[in-house]
């Protein structure tokens, strides 16, 4: 039997069916015509994924291409919370908490965002990656992101500096040509599902990225190994608070290794304090102490002022300068010759050569030789150092000053004060980058030395050559002889000042200054050691970190000891068809590049 069908209930739905197609078709049209743009805007937010490609950052590397950074490619964990159903979040985040060692309130905080991509744990391990794709989840995914690696640790830490966790620098050379080694980044449309997932097969475009380009440094990878030990050894030996040492070409300024101590390692910098990551040859001023002597009596030579046969009372260690100033020496002496003066380190023989030259003119070759500006070093955060004007100058400076008091400096432009004798006379600018190369290998950049001068004449250059000699062969840098090698220095001890101005009796700054060897220089170097204990004479804490590097890094550059001389012939046999090449001579003459003058 058939139902009958109320007229009534048919009359009405008919009635609300016709009122409300009007609404409906009124919806479509707005849809399709009016809101057309929007609503194709929205599914193209939801639907296409542009996925970015990182570039690889560029390296930085030694002048022989060995590696101070580079990349590693680590598994970091992300999810999908969109796609998640809200009775499926708690769980998940309390398994995550375990296995990922993070807070499982943190972990629901990001499961319960709106999104179709969220960061859980960058950087992490392989065992936590395992474990992330042992959970078989399709909300949960492992990538591979680039991460910045310093294979060698803490070697040449505080030059190289760090990135952060996104690869972005933040100190050092990583920082000041961030813009160069990062690169530009590639990325890849494609489509995604409802769930956020990404459909690989409707992929539509593929923009590689540009890697970075690389750093080639003026650093030696060895002699920068020689002297990181070297300080180390030092610093443990005299229990020193700290210690900086440059190596440098004294004919061109390259960098051959920048050592500071105590240092970090940057893989682990979340260990270590702040003030350990700062480059402190370029960034921390000291009195110098008698170190200074070199300029104070290449100024006084220079200019006449003086002359090699002068003679100077050193009055027997003690001198009453002026009213309420006396000067002491480390040792009482009579008459000293020019040379004698800066042989034996008397203070006392400086002041009076500096008083023959005068105020003006010594402030004058202060600042040829560098003092009080910035060397122009190609990395952040050089200082000028202190040097007032003569003007302000008390009555006392020019009793002082010589010696290398009342003036601070920085190991950068001390080496570069003894490479002007070492290399005839010229100032030579310092720099740490050789060249930028892209990706493919392409130079970029390419420094060439920048040398101005020259400052001294060559004959003064020369005379102070054979003074610094002497001082090594006889006077107090007899521990920086390097046995088969001339070589040229100066020792200094500066007294450090104590936080009421006035200086230390108990806290000093052991310093020496070189180059060798002497009769063609190939290599420069300043050492200081901070607050050595219980010795602190800079021929006794600082001139054997010289005789140490130098012993060895001349060697590896190349050239032989006197005493072996001539005696290597017999020893070159043909090996495997190829005659090995004799090593240089160091009584060969020094075939350098001709300097520039700027």
């Amino acid at each position: 039997m058939i139902p009958k069908i109320s007229q009534k209930r048919f009359f009405l739905i008919h009635l609300a069916v016709l009122a409300l197609f009007p609404l409906i078709l009124f919806q479509i049209v707005r849809l399709t015509l009016e809101r057309h743009d929007f609503l194709v805007s929205r599914a193209k937010l939801q639907h296409d994924l542009t996925i970015p490609i990182e570039p690889d950052r560029g390296l930085i590397l030694s002048r022989h291409l060995k590696e101070f950074a580079t990349n590693l490619r680590v598994p970091s964990i992300y999810a999908v919370p969109r796609g998640l159903e809200t009775g499926e979040k708690h769980p998940l985040a309390n398994r995550l908490s375990q296995l990922l060692d993070l807070p499982s309130d943190f972990v629901m905080g990001r499961l319960k965002r709106d999104k179709a991509f969220v960061w859980l744990k960058r950087h992490v391990t392989s065992e936590e990656a395992d474990a992330i794709r042992a959970l078989e989840s399709p909300h949960l995914g492992v990538t591979y992101e680039p991460k910045r690696f310093y294979p060698n640790g803490r070697m040449l830490s505080q030059v190289i500096g760090f990135c952060n966790i996104d690869n972005v620098g933040v100190e050092g050379l990583e920082l000041l040509h961030d813009e160069s080694l990062r690169g530009i980044p590639g990325y890849r449309h494609t489509k995604r599902d409802a769930r956020g997932r990404e459909i690989v097969a409707l992929e539509k475009q593929l923009v590689p990225p540009t890697n970075g380009a690389s750093l080639m440094l003026t650093i030696d990878h060895h002699v920068q190994y020689l002297t990181d030990q070297a300080l180390d050894r030092a610093m443990t030996k005299w229990n020193a608070k700290g210690a900086v040492a440059i190596v440098m070409d004294p004919n061109t300024g390259e960098i051959l290794a920048m050592s500071s101590r105590p240092t970090f390692d940057p893989n682990a910098r979340d260990q270590t304090a702040v003030e350990r990551r700062r480059n402190k040859p370029l960034t921390d001023v000291f009195e110098p102490g008698s170190i200074f002597k070199i300029v104070t009596g290449s100024a006084a030579l220079n200019e006449g002022a003086v002359s090699l046969g002068d003679r100077f009372d050193g009055e027997h260690g003690e001198w009453q300068v002026r009213r309420g100033r006396t000067i002491h020496d480390a040792h009482p002496y009579g008459l000293l010759t020019f040379s004698e003066v800066l042989i034996k380190s008397s203070n006392i023989g400086t002041v009076k050569i500096a008083q023959r030259l005068g105020e003006k003119r010594l402030y004058d070759y202060i600042r040829r030789f560098g003092f009080g500006a910035k060397t122009g070093i190609d990395f952040p955060g050089e200082v000028n150092g202190i040097l007032r004007p003569v003007e302000r100058w008390s009555k006392y400076s020019i009793t002082s000053i010589p010696y290398g008091q009342e003036v601070a400096a920085t190991s950068i432009q001390m080496v570069r004060a003894i490479s002007a004798i070492a290399n005839g006379g010229y100032l030579v600018r310092p720099y740490l980058i050789k060249e930028i190369r892209d990706h493919n290998g392409v130079a970029l950049v390419t420094k060439e030395p920048v040398i101005s001068g020259p400052i001294l004449k060559p004959d003064v250059a020369a005379a102070m050559n054979r003074i610094l000699e002497r001082a090594v062969a006889e006077g107090t840098g007899t521990r920086a002889q390097v046995k088969g090698f001339r070589v040229a220095g100066k020792t200094g001890t500066s007294q450090k000042l104590e936080p009421n101005g006035q200086y230390s009796h108990s806290h000093f700054v052991g310093s020496f200054i070189g180059y060798a060897p002497a009769d063609h220089p190939k290599l420069a170097m300043v050492v200081s050691i901070d607050d050595p204990k219980p010795y602190y004479y800079g021929g006794t804490v600082a001139a054997p970190v010289f005789q140490e590097v130098m012993e060895q890094a001349l060697m590896y550059l190349g050239l032989i000891p006197t005493e072996l001389n001539g005696k290597l012939d017999r020893f070159i046999v043909e090996a495997n068809g190829a005659k090995p090449t004799l090593l240089k001579s160091s009584q060969q003459k020094f075939q350098g590049a001709v300097p520039q003058v700027q």
